[in-house]
């Protein structure tokens, strides 16, 4: 189903639901490189490894939306992948193409596949019936008024499709049935409710289809034109070579692929129990048959007509697999080894389609260069202009730490009394006690800032210095340790193998808090790409090696990140990548300075990669309301915890 114009997945939804949606179509798929975009229609098609969701969804709210898109992905996922047989498509969209309605054959042949699809999306997955009633309600009225408005211009091949779809869902639209055209239409579809319940009970595409042909031939006797929308839709390469039937009740598994082509070779003496099949487990990668009861080097399969199933006698040596097996599924389990595993490195994505694309970009750090006198010069400008904005943020975060500092906890079960005894009546069991809390001689906590240096940032470049030098002079202040790093991408220099990606230490953590440490934020000027969500990653990479106890990601971008092989995947993988940081322990921030004007999607586009913790504001004069609470709360941590 369509309705508007197209454009990208990205730019209409979240981020946390198009991973969901490309998680569920995995998931039913048993596909892991499958991507999920968006179309004029959902569709599937098994061939290119790719799926469409309707933007007709839209428009909606975010409930509406998530619940159109969720069940697109049941009917095609759940059940275009195992039970729409691309042959029966194939031959049915030939007949399309020689009948006289076309357009109305298609849709009619659409809509019922969807109908069978769903019965049978809710047979296997009982908790799809929340998301598919939540489906009708919508297409309900949507179909209501626009069943009205073909009938008032007399197109009854679309009023034919609307009327069906009312018939499989119980949607009468008794109101709009009173006009001429409408008794009309409700006698001559009398007589399709015997094929119309054919298609309920059809375990098999082609059956479908064949009742279809049957329908369109009954239609044609008196229609006089095609239908003008396209409300459903079936495209070429649409469903599975080998589809299953509807009555299936095993379990949707796909085969997986072997590494290797290797055929078992035909053997005298294998041990086999009367009347199995044998099954041995040699392959060419093991064909050593050297002594040693612990040696498992068995790492790609081979063909065999064994089946999974079978049962086969034991031998002494299960006995140790037994042990070797059950050990590592326990380690998997209870996250045991986890120093080795997490140590300071980060995945590279989180299996949502852009590890690929990640997977070539390299990391080039350039060290701070000496500040020239211009430099230094408008540094000191800057500076003089952000004092006024620095000292109330200043003041305002080091009054709120010291109050905290201090402040003694209280509704202790033991220490000194409090003043506040009306409690040793009013509660059940009352804690009257408070403890002073002893000082704490600095703040624990380390600031990362990292720059977009793309070309997008020229407009916006002189707001964005200018934030740096508040952070850079408020954090030096609070003798907070703290690096400004800007990236950007060589676009001239990339390849297929490799995209370099620069990084340029403006300022590091051993010279931040020295007198005259930040003129060389002045070198910081716009280029070419960037990566966002691999900028990321390396930064929290460096984060994670810091010992303090709070690591905070400030990332001064604009939303538009923009690479090679990047555009499309850019948004979603950026959002991976702060959910990882943030799984890892770094807090991350991002700030947005306009320069004077903000538009709601450059807004949505920031939400969309970093939820909540977003700062954008038109100017410059604006962060220090909007930063203090964020600062404060993320600060505190250090003290509290």
């Amino acid at each position: 189903m369509f309705v508007g114009s197209l454009s990208r997945l990205d730019d209409k939804i979240d981020a946390m639901l198009h991973m969901q949606l490309v998680d569920l179509a995995r998931l039913f798929t048993k596909r892991g490189k499958l991507e999920v975009e968006a179309g004029f229609h959902a569709h599937y098609e098994e061939s290119a490894s790719h799926m469409t969701v309707s933007q007709f969804w839209w428009d909606y709210s975010l409930k509406d939306k998530t619940a159109g898109m969720k069940s697109d992905v049941y009917l095609r996922c759940l059940g275009s992948a195992w039970f729409t047989g691309a042959e029966a498509v194939s031959d049915y969209l030939l007949f399309c193409a020689n009948t006289r309605f076309p357009k109305l054959a298609n849709c009619l042949f659409a809509l019922c596949e969807d109908m069978r699809l769903e019965r049978i999306c809710r047979k296997i997955r009982p908790g799809t019936g929340a998301v598919f009633a939540h489906r009708h309600r919508i297409l309900g009225s949507y179909f209501q008024h626009k069943l009205k408005t073909h009938l008032t211009k007399g197109e009854l091949g679309d009023a034919v499709l609307l009327l069906v779809y009312g018939w499989f869902t119980g949607k009468t639209w008794k109101s709009e049935m009173h006009t001429t055209f409408g008794i009309e239409l409700s006698t001559q579809l009398a007589a399709l409710y015997n094929d119309l319940e054919q298609v309920e009970e059809a375990s098999h595409t082609a059956d479908v289809a064949k009742t279809c042909e049957k329908m369109m031939l009954a239609l044609s006797d008196w229609l006089e034109r095609d239908a003008v929308a396209a409300y459903f839709w079936m495209q070429q390469g649409s469903g599975v070579a080998e589809p299953v039937v509807a009555d299936y009740k095993g379990e949707l598994k796909r085969a997986k692929p072997l590494a290797n082509d290797d055929v078992l070779p035909e053997q005298e003496g294998e041990r086999q129990l009367p009347g199995q099949e044998r099954m041995p487990t040699w392959h060419r990668e093991s064909s050593d048959r050297s002594p040693g009861l612990l040696r498992f080097e068995l790492e790609r399969g081979a063909r065999t007509a064994a089946q999974g199933s079978a049962p086969r006698e034991g031998d002494a040596a299960d006995q140790a697999l037994a042990i070797t097996q059950g050990r590592s599924q326990r380690a998997q389990r209870t996250g045991a080894a986890a120093e080795r595993r997490q140590g300071a490195s980060v995945p590279a994505a989180a299996g949502h389609g852009v590890a690929e694309v990640a997977a070539f970009a390299t990391a080039t750090w350039l060290a701070p260069e000496r500040p020239t006198a211009a430099q230094e010069d408008g540094f000191r400008r800057l500076s003089e202009r952000a004092a006024p904005l620095a000292k109330p943020l200043q003041r305002a975060i080091r009054r709120t730490l010291e109050q905290k500092r201090i402040a003694p906890r209280g509704d202790r079960l033991f220490g000194r009394l409090d003043k506040r005894l009306t409690r040793a009546v009013t509660q059940e069991l009352p804690r009257l006690f408070y403890k002073k809390r002893a000082p704490v001689p600095q703040l624990d906590a380390a600031f990362a800032l990292l720059v977009d240096c793309s070309a997008s940032m020229y407009d916006k470049m002189d707001e964005t210095k200018l934030g740096l030098v508040l952070f850079h002079e408020t954090l030096k202040d609070l003798r907070i340790p703290h690096e400004v790093v800007g990236f950007w991408e060589d676009a001239d220099r990339v390849t297929e193998q490799e995209a370099p990606n620069l990084f340029q230490v403006a300022v590091d953590f051993g010279s931040c808090l020295a007198v005259g440490s930040g003129a060389a934020l002045m070198q910081l000027e716009p280029q070419q790409d960037n990566r966002d969500g691999f900028a990321i990653r390396e930064m929290t990479k460096r984060l994670l090696r810091r010992t303090e106890r709070q690591r905070i990601l400030l990332v001064f971008s604009d939303g538009e990140p923009s690479a090679a092989n990047y555009n499309d995947v850019g948004i979603l993988d950026t959002h991976e990548a702060v959910l990882q940081a943030r799984r890892m322990g770094v807090e991350v921030i991002s700030v947005f300075l306009a320069n004077g004007t903000v538009h709601e999607t450059q807004r949505n586009a920031m939400r969309n990669m970093y939820g909540r913790s977003s700062i954008v504001v038109p100017n410059v004069e604006e962060l220090p309301e909007q930063l203090v609470p964020i600062l404060r709360k993320l600060l505190l941590k250090s003290i509290l915890t």
